[in-house]
């Protein structure tokens, strides 16, 4: 299963001793191919130690597509709600991120609170489904881009990465993921006791900006340093 996983992953690697990793996840319909020109340079400011793994979302029907396929880490029926998703097709995503995680521990030999997981949209979504989900393993921090929690109403995050660090960040002009939802789950989160940051940026719709490349990077060098 990893071997594929990571074969239809995109992957930066590390430019000196490798000591670190961060998983990053896109969004609905994208790929991992569109985000590792930021994870480039990220690592070009001073993180030659990190290896970026962008992973590929599974091709599979999406409602709100038509019941076309897409890239797609579970299904969404439409833009104006959230809480109905998958629970099965959330849970079958997360094992593709655990696995990754698993792989970097066992054969990359890298501690795991090196280990900073990540996305955008609906990836940032599966993050931080992964990252409080986690019973075992006690991961270095979570990134949410423009990202909200699936299936919030029912979710009780587990103890083991709440003092971990989370990064939200999300545009006031969000029109796709909407800025009041990813507050939301932010306070949702925040009211069972984990421990993070939710930064508004004006003006951002859906989509990254440099200033939220800079926010990134520092939250990465801080947790990831040499």
């Amino acid at each position: 299963m990893i071997k594929t996983i990571l074969k239809n992953s995109y992957i930066q690697k590390e430019i000196t001793t490798h000591s670190a990793t961060v998983i990053f996840s896109h969004g609905l319909g994208d790929s991992g191919a569109g985000w590792i020109d930021v994870m480039e340079e990220i690592q070009s400011r001073n993180n030659g130690h990190i290896r970026f793994i962008c992973p590929n979302a599974p091709v599979q029907p999406v409602t709100l597509n038509g019941g076309f396929k897409m890239p797609s880490w579970y299904d969404i029926k439409s833009l104006t709600s959230r809480g109905d998703e998958d629970p099965a097709q959330v849970d079958e995503s997360k094992n593709i991120i655990e696995a990754i995680i698993k792989h970097e521990i066992e054969e990359g030999k890298i501690p795991a609170e090196r280990i900073i997981i990540g996305g955008f949209s609906q990836g940032a979504a599966l993050s931080l489904y992964t990252f409080y989900s986690q019973t075992e393993i006690k991961l270095g921090g979570c990134i949410a881009l423009s990202g909200y929690l699936p299936l919030a109403t029912k979710f009780v995050a587990k103890p083991l990465n709440k003092e971990q660090p989370l990064l939200m960040i999300h545009g006031d002009c969000d029109q796709v993921v909407r800025h009041q939802w990813g507050k939301l789950s932010f306070d949702h989160l925040k009211s069972q006791g984990i421990k993070g940051e939710f930064i508004t940026l004006g003006g951002l719709g859906h989509h990254s900006s440099p200033e939220e490349v800079n926010i990134m990077t520092k939250f990465i060098n801080e947790r990831l340093p040499k």
